[in-house]
């Protein structure tokens, strides 16, 4: 996540519209792994919380900030991708990194303000266990407020954002396939540029999708949880919910370190930005990159005939 911050921040080509969006996730998914994820983890070897009430409301504070910060900005991503496929010629005034950045901006203020009601019932409580404890807990006046704050948690972190995104991608997939433009002549070279623009579109789309889907993926086991957990009358907890609940717990932590995978495997701008940013690891492919295939060969060739036969064409 570090990286693909700074392979964004120090590479000008970079600076995209689609990338402040993705630089924005990574940021949040630092801020989750660095400071919520080792206080969370110590509830499981440790008997009960040892750093205090502050520390009890702040790190539940930043971990719903974070959260619904990434909700919303893989809404703001998929959004992006949608204007740019349904409108592709009014998405070259609007989609500028400028306006990237203030979305970013708004969509952290949007995230502290969503998650201000959990400072209200997060707190620390006595209790006993081999001993007596200090526990960190979320505290409600009664059970209709537990539901209602979990339900709220639910749509306004998870379902909300899902259908959200899901509209704007059948959205895309009507739009795909359909002409956006038509070239006004049929010169080979603004063909090929077309194709190539449609091309890059697509693998950016198709890695939207891909990181949305992981989202959807890693984060709804523990939704679902909280809300079985919360809704069920009959539910105990026992041996058997705490190893579900643990396993829920690490795929949705999961989430925040597949992402950059994703950007190396599937974003091309990226592999090429990390090339130049560490030539020492890609040295012996960077090489071999720089030969000209056989195809690109039988390629120039092909349309320098094109050409040549066109020209002796106009002469005639």
């Amino acid at each position: 996540n570090s990286l693909v911050i700074y392979v964004i921040s120090k590479h000008r080509q970079m600076r995209t519209a689609t990338n402040f969006y993705i630089a924005n996730l990574a940021a949040t998914d630092i801020i989750f792994l660095v400071c919520c994820v080792p206080f969370t983890a110590t509830l499981y070897p440790l008997p009960g919380w040892i750093f205090g009430n502050f520390m009890c409301k702040f790190v539940a504070f930043l971990q719903q900030v974070t959260v619904q910060a990434t909700c919303i900005t893989l809404t703001a991503m998929s959004g992006d991708r949608c204007y740019v496929t349904v409108y592709p010629l009014k998405s070259l005034r609007h989609r500028t990194p400028k306006v990237a950045m203030i979305v970013s901006i708004c969509i952290w203020i949007g995230s502290f303000i969503l998650s201000t009601p959990i400072l209200m019932y997060q707190r620390i409580e006595e209790g006993y266990w081999y001993g007596p404890r200090q526990y960190c807990v979320e505290r409600f006046p009664s059970k209709t407020h537990e539901r209602a704050f979990i339900l709220y948690q639910f749509i306004a972190a998870y379902l909300l954002p899902v259908l959200t995104i899901s509209f704007c991608y059948t959205l895309m997939v009507k739009r795909v396939g359909q002409p956006t433009v038509e070239p006004v002549d049929n010169n080979y070279q603004v063909n090929l540029l077309s194709e190539r623009t449609i091309s890059i579109r697509s693998k950016v789309s198709k890695m939207v999708v891909v990181i949305v889907l992981l989202f959807a993926i890693c984060w709804g086991p523990i939704q679902i949880f909280v809300l079985f957990q919360s809704f069920y009358p009959n539910y105990r907890p026992n041996y058997a919910t705490y190893k579900i609940k643990t396993w829920a717990n690490c795929m949705s932590y999961a989430n925040s370190s597949v992402n950059p995978v994703v950007y190396g495997f599937m974003g091309a701008s990226f592999q090429k930005s990390f090339r130049k940013t560490f030539p020492f690891l890609f040295k012996r492919k960077v090489r071999d990159s720089s030969r000209p295939s056989r195809t690109a060969n039988a390629e120039i060739k092909f349309v320098a005939a094109e050409e040549g036969n066109n020209n002796d064409n106009g002469l005639n």
